[in-house]
C-alpha cells in the first residue's frame, strides 16, 4: 500500500512536468522562444523612434545643412557681386568776394544746400586660375562626406537599436527557459523527498538535488538582472519609457550572399569607406584651389553714380566707370608654396588612412560572414539537440518514475536541455545581430530596415526667418 502512494504521488508530480514542455516539431513554432507578448514595438517603430529622439542624430542634420551652404556660398562666388550705397544730406559752403574788387571790403558768405547721392558697384570675377570652380567642388565633396557621416552614425544608432531590442527579447527567453528549468528541478526535489521519507532515497540525494535548486535559483535572479539592464537600455536609447514601446519580434530576414559578392558590395556601399573617398576628394580640390593663388586675378568693376545738387542749380549729374583690375602676386615669402605642399601632404595622408579603412572593412566582413555561417549551422544543430535532448528527459522521467533510472542521469539530462535551449536562444540571437553588422559594414541595413540615409532637400533647405528666432539664442 505503501509503495502504491508513493508511486500515485510520483506519477502526479510527472505529470505537471511533462505537460510542461510543449511537443513541438520545430522550434520556430515553440511559444519557449517567443515574446510572451503579440504586440508592441517593431525594429522599425524602435528605430524611427530612436532617430527622432536622438541628439546625436539631430546635431549630425545640422552639420549636414552647415555644409550645404558651405556649398551655396562658394557656388556664390561665380555670380557677380552687387552693392548699392547712397547719401543723403546738406552741405556747406563757404565762399569770398573778389579780393580785388575796387568796391567794399570783400565778404564770407556761408551757404547751406541740400545733397543726395547715390553709387551702384557691380564686380564681377574674370579669372582666379580656377580656384573658384576648385573651391566649389571641395564644397561639395564636403557635403557628400558630412552625408556619408550622417548615414554612418543612422546605422550606427540603428544597430545600436538592434542590439538592444533583440537583448531585450532574448533577455525576457533566456528567463523564461531559467524558471522552466528551476521549477522541474523543484518538482525533481519533491519526488526525492518523498522517496527519501519512504526510504527510496538517502539524504545525500535530496541536499544534491537542493543543491541544484539553489543553482537555478541563482541563474534566475543573474537573469532578472541581465532584463533589467536591457530594459535601461533599450528605453535609453529610444528615450522613453512607455511600455508599448517594448520589442515582440524574434526573428530577422538573413543577407544571403557569397563572399565576393559581399565583399564588392561593401566596397561600393560602406558609408565609413565612401565618407573617406570623399574626404580624399575635397582634399585634392583644395589642393588643386590653391593654383589659382600662382596665377593673375582678373576682376571686372563697373561703378555708377548719380548726384543731385538742385539747390545750388547744378541738377543731377551722372557718372559710369568700367574698371578691369588685374592682381598678381609676385613674392609673398612661400607662404603659397607652403600651403600647397600641406595640401599635397594631407591629400596623401587621407589616402593612406582610407587604404587602411579598406583594409579592416574586409577583414570585419570575412569575420562576420564566417561568423553568420557558422552561427546559422550551429542553431539548425543546437535545434536537433533541444528536441532530442527533450525526448531523453521525458523518457527518463518514466524510466526515474519505475525505477529503473536514477537521479543522477535525470538530473545531467535535465542539465544539457537547460543549456541546449539557452545555447539555442543565445545561437538565434548572435545570428541576428551579426547579420545585422555585416549588412552595416556592406552598407544595406538601412535598406534592409526601410530609412533613407540622406537628408532630403526640404531639410536641408531651412526657412531665414528661423534664423534669427530668439528663442535659438536663449
Amino acid at each position: 500500500m505503501k509503495k502504491f502512494i508513493l508511486y500515485c504521488l510520483i506519477s502526479i508530480t510527472l505529470f505537471g512536468l511533462e505537460n510542461n514542455t510543449t511537443k513541438v516539431s520545430s522550434l520556430e513554432n515553440d511559444p519557449l522562444f517567443h515574446a510572451d507578448r503579440d504586440e508592441g514595438f517593431t525594429l522599425y517603430e524602435a528605430v524611427n523612434e530612436a532617430l527622432h529622439n536622438s541628439p546625436k542624430i539631430n546635431a549630425q542634420k545640422q552639420y549636414v545643412i552647415q555644409q550645404n551652404e558651405n556649398l551655396n556660398a562658394a557656388e556664390g562666388k561665380h555670380l557677380p557681386v552687387v552693392n548699392l550705397s547712397g547719401d543723403v544730406g546738406y552741405e556747406y559752403r563757404t565762399s569770398r568776394d573778389d579780393p580785388l574788387a575796387t568796391t567794399n571790403t570783400p565778404v564770407t558768405t556761408v551757404s547751406k544746400y541740400k545733397k543726395t547721392d547715390l553709387y551702384l558697384t557691380v564686380t564681377e570675377n574674370i579669372w582666379a586660375g580656377g580656384s573658384i570652380q576648385n573651391s566649389v567642388n571641395e564644397k561639395e565633396a564636403m557635403l557628400a562626406m558630412a552625408n556619408y557621416d550622417y548615414r554612418d552614425k543612422v546605422e550606427t544608432l540603428v544597430l545600436d537599436v538592434a542590439q538592444a531590442y533583440y537583448n531585450l527579447v532574448y533577455a525576457e527567453i533566456s528567463l523564461k527557459i531559467s524558471e522552466k528549468n528551476m521549477k522541474n528541478y523543484e518538482k525533481i526535489l519533491k519526488i526525492v523527498t518523498i522517496k527519501e521519507k519512504n526510504g527510496a532515497a538517502t539524504k545525500g540525494d535530496v541536499n544534491f538535488i537542493k543543491a541544484n535548486v539553489e543553482n537555478s535559483k541563482n541563474a534566475l535572479a543573474l537573469r532578472q538582472k541581465t532584463l533589467q539592464d536591457a530594459i535601461s537600455n533599450y528605453t535609453y536609447l529610444l528615450n522613453s519609457q512607455n511600455k508599448s514601446f517594448l520589442p515582440y519580434e524574434t526573428s530577422s530576414t538573413l543577407y544571403i550572399k557569397d563572399l565576393n559578392s559581399t565583399l564588392k558590395d561593401a566596397q561600393a556601399n560602406n558609408a565609413k569607406l565612401l565618407k573617406q573617398r570623399a574626404y580624399i576628394k575635397a582634399t585634392k580640390y583644395s589642393f588643386l584651389a590653391t593654383k589659382g593663388k600662382f596665377a593673375p586675378k582678373i576682376d571686372l568693376t563697373i561703378n555708377g553714380e548719380t548726384r543731385n545738387e538742385f539747390d545750388i542749380g547744378t541738377g543731377q549729374r551722372e557718372k559710369l566707370n568700367a574698371l578691369l583690375t588685374f592682381n598678381y602676386n609676385l613674392y609673398n615669402g612661400g607662404q603659397d608654396e607652403a600651403l600647397a605642399a600641406r595640401y599635397l601632404a594631407k591629400m596623401r595622408e587621407q589616402r593612406y588612412l582610407g587604404e587602411d579603412i579598406r583594409r579592416k572593412l574586409v577583414y570585419d566582413i570575412r569575420v562576420l560572414y564566417q561568423a553568420v555561417t557558422t552561427l546559422a549551422d550551429s542553431l539548425k544543430f543546437t535545434e536537433k539537440e533541444v528536441l532530442s535532448s527533450r525526448k531523453v528527459v521525458n523518457s527518463y522521467w518514466i524510466s526515474f518514475q519505475h525505477g529503473t533510472q536514477d537521479l543522477q542521469a535525470l538530473q545531467l539530462a535535465q542539465q544539457n536541455l537547460n543549456r541546449a535551449e539557452l545555447d539555442y536562444a543565445n545561437y538565434k540571437k548572435d545570428l541576428i545581430l551579426n547579420n545585422f553588422r555585416l549588412m552595416q559594414k556592406v552598407g544595406v541595413l538601412l535598406d534592409y530596415i526601410g530609412l533613407q540615409g540622406q537628408m532630403t532637400q526640404e531639410e536641408l533647405d531651412q526657412d531665414f526667418s528661423v534664423f534669427w528666432s530668439y528663442e535659438d539664442l536663449q
